[in-house]
């Protein structure tokens, strides 16, 4: 059956507003994402937009039926590095649609929404992370091609009641210093997205649960040798956990380590440095502290126990490489 045919002729997509939060946060938690035994549900509330507001460009989309919310999609422009050249991207960090409307085409409509938002805005094409295990959604991205043949990598580490040493804080000054750490640490990785004084400065500048008072570093001598940025993604969404085979379910808050590096030779200095993120992670009430490995021990070892979890990358309109041109694979945590 085609998309049109199977689309509901009475489907209006539209960009989501604040009129539309609490039906969102309804939907979600109508939608839970389908991750092997495992179901996984997110809880925004009071707030859907909430964890949207420190990103740059971003658009948050609606299918709307009869006048019920059915489906939200949401994308946000990146041009981030891909084999050494900069490619204007827009990721598809969101999808959802109410179970009892799956298989009616509404995902792609509001897909082709954000694709004709994104390329007015000059993004050549989508770019997708997925979970192996989430099958449906990729049954979704798989028709469109372009899966790479080495999948992104999250660690969580848990947060124990006590840890050893303090995160410093980066005073305004010392920026360009971190951007430099960060810069430098990360080069050569597919989908990092190199900072500059003034993006970096915009960044810390969009919302004030990611800003300059949530950048912590290590000094030595007065000189800045590791960097990382604290998000408190739990400040806005919850995880319900629920193991389908027992039922069991959980819920979690925790926080992630975004604008993370050190200078060359200092890797233990970044180990302790997330020993101290852990630690103000934990004093905002965080259970699991999230930050992205791009390749296999790429990331020093902080002594805390950890999880680590997969997603596989999709780029429709960018040719994957060969496995061994992937010097590792970046993924920005305050978009996932």
């Amino acid at each position: 059956m085609s998309v049109e045919r199977a689309t509901p002729p009475g489907l209006i997509v539209r960009e989501a507003t604040a009129a539309d939060n609490d039906r969102l946060i309804a939907l979600e938690l109508e939608c839970p994402l389908l991750i092997g035994d495992v179901e996984e549900t997110f809880d925004r509330s009071p707030d859907f937009f909430a964890c949207h507001r420190q990103q740059g460009e971003y658009r948050v989309v609606l299918g709307e039926l009869e006048g019920r919310v059915v489906g939200v999609m949401a994308g946000v422009i990146q041009t981030p590095v891909v084999q050494g050249q900069p490619h204007r991207l827009v990721y598809i960090q969101q999808a959802r649609v109410h179970p009892d409307l799956r298989g009616w085409g509404i995902a792609w409509v509001m897909a082709r929404d954000l694709f004709t938002w994104a390329g007015e805005r000059g993004a050549e094409g989508p770019y997708y992370l997925i979970a192996p295990e989430n099958k449906p959604s990729l049954t979704f991205v798989e028709r469109g091609g372009g899966r790479w043949p080495v999948d992104g990598t999250l660690l969580e580490f848990d947060v124990p009641e006590s840890q050893g040493g303090q995160a410093e804080r980066i005073p305004d000054g010392r920026l360009e210093e971190a951007v430099r750490l960060v810069n430098t640490t990360h080069a050569g990785e597919d989908f990092f997205e190199p900072l500059t004084l003034e993006s970096f400065a915009a960044r810390l500048s969009r919302d004030r649960r990611y800003s300059i008072d949530d950048l912590y570093g290590t000094f030595e001598g007065g000189t800045l040798v590791a960097v990382g940025g604290l998000w408190d993604k739990g400040a806005t969404t919850e995880r319900i956990h629920t193991q389908r085979t027992t039922g069991v379910t959980t819920r979690s808050r925790g926080a992630a380590v975004a604008d993370w590096g050190w200078a060359a030779g200092r890797r233990e200095a970044f180990a302790e440095l997330l020993r101290g993120l852990a630690a103000a992670a934990r004093a905002l009430g965080r259970s699991t502290l999230a930050i992205c490995e791009p390749a296999p021990g790429a990331l020093p070892d902080p002594g805390l126990v950890r999880r680590s979890s997969t997603a596989s990358l999709f780029t429709p309109t960018i040719q994957p490489p060969a496995a061994g041109a992937i010097r590792g694979l970046h993924a920005d945590m305050l978009y996932l």
